[in-house]
C-alpha cells in the first residue's frame, strides 16, 4: 500500500485552507459585534441590563457595622456616591472589555488570514498541476 504524498498535501493545504477561512469568518464577525456593541450599546443601558444588581446593592438603606449585627442606615449622600462609584467602575470594566475581545479577535483574524493566504496559493498551484 501506497501513499500518494501529492494527494495527501493537497488534503492538508484544502483542510488548513478551509479552517483559516472558517476562523477568518468567526473573528471578524466578533470585531465587527465588539465595535457596534461598543458604539451602539451605551453604559447606562449595559448598567440597567447587565449590572443592575451593584445599582440594588447600593439602595439597600442599611450598612452593617460589626458582626453584632449593629446596623446604621446609609445617608443619601453615599448611596449616591455608591451609585456613581459603580457607574464608572461598570464604564471602565466594559470598555476593557470590549477592548480586549476587540484587540484578540483583531490579532487572531490577522494570524489565521496569513494562514490562509500562506496555505491557499499552493492549494491552488498543486490543484491545477494535475
Amino acid at each position: 500500500m501506497s501513499i500518494n504524498t501529492s494527494k495527501l498535501y493537497s488534503f492538508y493545504l484544502a483542510i488548513v485552507s478551509f479552517v483559516a477561512l472558517v476562523a477568518i469568518t468567526i473573528n471578524l464577525w466578533i470585531v465587527l459585534t465588539s465595535i457596534w456593541q461598543f458604539f451602539l450599546i451605551t453604559d447606562d443601558e449595559y448598567l440597567q441590563n447587565r449590572e443592575y444588581y451593584k445599582i440594588e446593592q447600593c439602595e439597600n438603606d442599611i450598612k452593617w457595622i460589626d458582626w453584632n449585627e449593629t446596623r446604621i442606615e446609609k445617608t443619601l449622600e453615599e448611596i449616591t456616591q455608591c451609585k456613581e462609584t459603580v457607574k464608572e467602575s461598570v464604564s471602565a470594566s466594559r470598555s476593557y472589555k470590549l477592548k480586549s475581545m476587540f484587540i484578540t479577535s483583531w490579532a487572531w483574524f490577522i494570524v489565521f488570514l496569513a494562514v490562509f493566504f500562506f496555505h491557499y496559493p499552493k492549494f491552488m498551484r498543486e490543484k491545477n498541476s494535475k
